[in-house]
């Protein structure tokens, strides 16, 4: 189960302004795991919930993903950060809070495409809440592992084009929402390249809509990246309902390491 596309959804198919055109620079540094990384603590009553063992060492120095991505919550969550390769959504800057996998994926993704395509910035929307729970406008977004991720966008000319909001396409890959604009299949195919190569946070579903999928696939065979494009094809995947997904990706990781008695894969 993806986001939800009921009135009030974060994610308008109508906006206002939503970027400018950049010029090319360098890619910020990559950041690395650190011992003792700040990451977000939940309240007693809600560690309260866990097992037992996972109220002791070396649960209790973990980020944990607690229940299902629908019907979950977390705790000791990590909060994602802009940095040169990477911009958080203005209204999502409360909701960027996920299990430090996912964090750091998203980190090193933007890295990687901006040191192929100097001066990419990766726009992120909504991640979860700091404790997770019902999130607004969604109907996961609950445990820590799943995100919303622009898409990567040029403009008529070909330049790149940084997006301030998320900006929607159709099947012949021009935006329908703002004239001029195009999906940038090079940029959006190595991004998702990058997470499913990406073996530390394990990506189980990338929700996409799919004329939008159908580009990425065709890119990659022009290419000739067979590795990613073989995974692709099962993991790309536009989602039931309304909300196809033609604004944003919608990428979801794994279960931790070590969490399967607490973290539930599939929405329930």
């Amino acid at each position: 189960m993806s986001d939800s596309c009921s009135p009030g959804h974060k994610h308008r198919r109508v906006l206002p302004r939503v970027g400018r055109v950049f010029a090319m620079g360098a890619a910020g540094a990559l950041v690395a795991v650190a011992a003792g990384a700040p990451v977000r603590s939940a309240s007693a009553d809600t560690a309260r919930q866990l097992p037992a063992r996972f109220t002791r060492s070396p649960y209790s120095l973990m980020s944990l993903s607690v229940g299902s991505p629908n019907d979950g919550w977390q705790l000791r969550s990590r909060e994602l950060r802009s940095r040169p390769s990477l911009a958080i959504k203005s209204n999502s800057a409360s909701n960027a809070f996920a299990h430090p996998s996912l964090v750091f994926m998203l980190q090193r993704s933007a890295d990687e495409v901006a040191r192929e395509f100097p001066g990419s910035v990766l726009l992120v929307g909504d991640l979860s809440a700091e404790h997770g729970g019902p999130l607004a406008g969604h109907r996961s977004h609950q445990s820590g592992r799943d995100a919303d991720v622009a898409f990567y966008v040029r403009d008529g000319r070909g330049r790149s084009f940084q997006p301030e909001r998320f900006v929607a396409f159709g099947t012949n890959g021009q935006s329908i929402t703002h004239r001029g604009l195009v999906f940038d299949e090079a940029r959006n195919f190595k991004l998702v390249a990058s997470w499913l190569r990406d073996g530390r946070a394990r990506v189980t579903n990338i929700f996409v809509a799919r004329e939008l999928r159908q580009r990425l696939l065709a890119h990659g065979a022009r290419i000739a990246d067979r590795v990613p494009v073989d995974r692709m094809a099962t993991v790309l995947s536009q989602p039931a309902g309304e909300c196809t997904h033609n604004d944003h990706f919608h990428v979801r990781i794994a279960c931790p390491d070590r969490q399967d008695a607490v973290c539930e894969e599939a929405p329930r």
